[in-house]
């Protein structure tokens, strides 16, 4: 089995599966090769198993870079371009002759972003009882959403491709900026209040992770 061997100052071997799907394993500076080959063919069914669920990853997630499928609040439908319209499930969007695939399809996130997020945003500050300033639209490679100190909101597009419940998150993560505008301990445990486990929550978001980098 191939992997990429990296010798570090560590007391244990660890093996990590790369989103490439390529097979890392660091070891302490003097372990011999002859062990790292053993611990490694112990784990190999592991590293199969993983390895395998990788790269099915990757070519779903091709699809949705080629826009042949899309995510909406986290189910996958194919995109149906019958000429005149792009069909998405139950969604239909017009063909525009000034834009492409990729535009039009934006708008049409966009569009469903300001009319989804925004009014649940409003649920749920009165249900937390926060009050903002003003909530927008945006677009973000790097992030699902921001709060600043003047208490205005921003929400990625992208968010629509995302499950209802973690978008509630991301709306709730930020509305708790309105009382702690960091990460602190108090942040986390304004949310943990709310029933959101980081660790937890985290490993949600790892699936979506590349819908950041799409349109």
């Amino acid at each position: 089995m191939e992997y990429k061997l990296v010798r570090e100052k560590r007391k244990t071997l660890i093996i990590k599966i790369l989103d490439s799907g390529e097979v890392l394993v660091k070891s302490p500076k003097k372990c011999s090769n002859n062990y790292i080959n053993n611990f490694v063919f112990s784990k190999q069914k592991w590293i199969q198993e993983k390895v395998a669920l990788v790269k099915q990853s990757l070519l779903q997630n091709k699809a949705y870079f080629n826009l042949e499928s899309l995510l909406i609040f986290g189910k996958s439908y194919k995109v149906i371009d019958d000429k005149k319209t792009y069909k998405i499930g139950d969604y239909l969007i017009k063909h525009s002759k000034s834009n492409n695939k990729s535009n039009c399809i934006k708008k049409f996130l966009f569009t469903l972003a300001n009319n989804y997020i925004i009014d649940r945003c409003q649920v749920l500050a009165k249900k937390l009882d926060l009050k903002y300033k003003d909530v927008k639209i945006i677009s973000s490679r790097q992030k699902w959403g921001s709060c600043n100190s003047l208490k205005q909101l921003r929400f990625n597009f992208r968010l629509m491709c995302l499950p209802q419940n973690l978008i509630d998150y991301v709306i709730c993560h930020e509305l708790c900026h309105i009382k702690q505008l960091n990460h602190s301990k108090a942040f986390w445990l304004l949310l943990e209040e709310l029933g959101y486990k980081k660790h937890i929550i985290k490993n949600e978001f790892k699936p979506y992770a590349f819908v950041l980098k799409t349109l």
